[in-house]
């Protein structure tokens, strides 16, 4: 196990490193963000300048290495438009994301694991069949619908505010995730219940779990304990790379609710050309991304020792 951990985490740590360059890389030749502020030119003049003071007027090379050394000391640069310490907008933009995202994981885990357990432990009758309808119709219909239908419907002034207000006394926190939460789980809760179902199913069948009916072991033991912990390893998989995503900032989802968080920063950067805001997004959002995606095959390789060999 300890020759597996280690593997992982030396091709984590690779594909990070590769990333950060290729989004640097990318970022770099998209323009230039000083060229021109709205619909007015700016003189050459001062562009030389507003590049000369960010830095742009090295090497790409030099740019890159100094970007990276800062990057260790959480240095992210000034931020184009607002001239803000972009160190400080992260601060305040991570936390909210990662509350949404760790809200919006618990809801669809819930109602994910128990829909697909519901439908498993009754195959082909009507509860069965409902959840596959209802299932069906969150896989497809477009997250921004469901963002744009819960806003309309449920949002109000004293219960869930339409347009949150950055965490202000005025709302309490939690009147302001609800919404954005629930629009981000509901897409994922259909597919792990479609994903629980279908390895419930396969695991109901296999031989250990009619040798365990067959010693006269509770149905409720039989599923809780022995078809639930084989069954649950492709949610899991499936769990871990959604809350990668959802770490990254939900960009749809929070611009819809204009919450104040990774994804709404990122939108509002993009359409500036503002690369010291993108960059560390981007950035953060891979990384999370690969350590979340080596913790689930560390996890993966103990609900099943099989893995390991590999």
């Amino acid at each position: 196990m300890a020759k597996f951990i280690t593997r992982r985490l030396a091709h984590a740590v690779l594909v990070i490193i590769a990333a950060t360059f290729l989004i640097y890389l990318g970022l770099f030749t998209l323009g230039d963000p000083f060229a021109s502020s709205g619909e007015k030119t700016v003189p050459p003049e001062i562009q030389e300048a507003l590049r000369a003071k960010f830095g742009m007027d090295q090497p790409f090379f030099m740019q890159y290495l100094t970007y990276l050394q800062n990057m260790f000391t959480f240095d992210f640069g000034i931020d184009f438009e607002q001239r803000r310490d972009v160190a400080d907008m992260l601060a305040t933009a991570v936390p909210a994301t990662a509350r949404l995202a760790l809200f919006a994981i618990i809801i669809e885990v819930i109602i994910g694991l128990t829909a697909g357990i519901i439908a498993a432990v009754a195959p082909y009758t009507f509860r069965d069949v409902f959840i596959t309808i209802i299932t069906t119709l969150g896989i497809g219909i477009p997250v921004f619908v469901i963002g744009i239908g819960l806003r309309a419907w449920l949002s109000g002034e004293w219960i869930f505010p339409a347009v949150p207000r950055s965490f202000t006394v005025e709302t309490p926190w939690w009147q302001e995730i609800i919404l954005p939460a629930l629009t981000l789980a509901i897409l994922d809760a259909a597919f792990i219940a479609r994903l629980m179902r279908g390895s419930m199913l396969e695991v109901l069948r296999a031989d250990f779990i009619r040798t365990a009916r067959a010693k006269g072991i509770s149905e409720r033991k039989v599923i809780g304990k022995h078809a639930f912990r084989n069954s649950i390893i492709p949610v899991v998989t499936y769990t871990g790379v959604s809350l990668g995503v959802l770490l990254g900032g939900a960009l749809i989802t929070e611009r819809i609710f204009e919450y104040q968080g990774l994804g709404y920063l990122l939108v509002r950067a993009i359409s500036q050309h503002n690369n010291p805001v993108i960059v560390p997004i981007v950035v953060f959002a891979v990384v999370v991304f690969v350590l979340l995606s080596t913790l689930v095959d560390i996890l993966y390789a103990y609900l099943d020792p099989r893995i390991r060999l590999h």
